[in-house]
């Protein structure tokens, strides 16, 4: 018998090591990579803070630390801290990675259009609405 846990687990682990070869190509890891693409997509719309990466990622505040402090090392990221609200450090992008942001926005694009060619449309369409609600569900427990 299938588990849906076991399932969901190699997808994830397949998809992470895609991920990962194409960011090693770049210098970056598959995480980088995700929050340059995430940072780009709010570009000059409104300010994002470390909390909006934990959530929109599903990590701990830690990780986040972490994966951020790398980001910032690797000149990829800057921390500014926010006039109206001093507590608050605003995330943005470096000339650097927005450089890389095309060449990534690209990647994810290709993968998407590769994911719904194999699913088709209505059937990754329900997919992600089901994994959505599984998490969030599963979250509240």
């Amino acid at each position: 018998m299938e588990r849906l846990g076991l399932a969901l687990q190699r997808a994830q682990n397949t998809f992470n090591r895609n991920v990962d070869h194409f960011a090693r190509e770049l210098g970056l890891t598959g995480m980088q990579m995700l929050i340059i693409e995430y940072l780009a997509s709010f570009s000059g719309e409104h300010y994002i803070y470390q909390k909006d990466i934990e959530h929109e990622f599903n990590i701990r505040k830690s990780t986040a630390t972490n994966i951020l402090h790398l980001m910032e090392q690797k000149d990829l990221i800057t921390k500014e801290v926010n006039h109206k609200d001093t507590r608050l450090k605003v995330i943005q992008l470096t000339d650097k990675a927005k450089k890389l942001e095309p060449e990534i926005t690209s990647y994810f694009v290709s993968s998407e259009k590769e994911t719904e060619k194999i699913l088709g449309s209505e059937v990754k369409k329900e997919l992600i609405q089901n994994l959505l609600k599984l998490n969030q569900i599963l979250s509240e427990k």
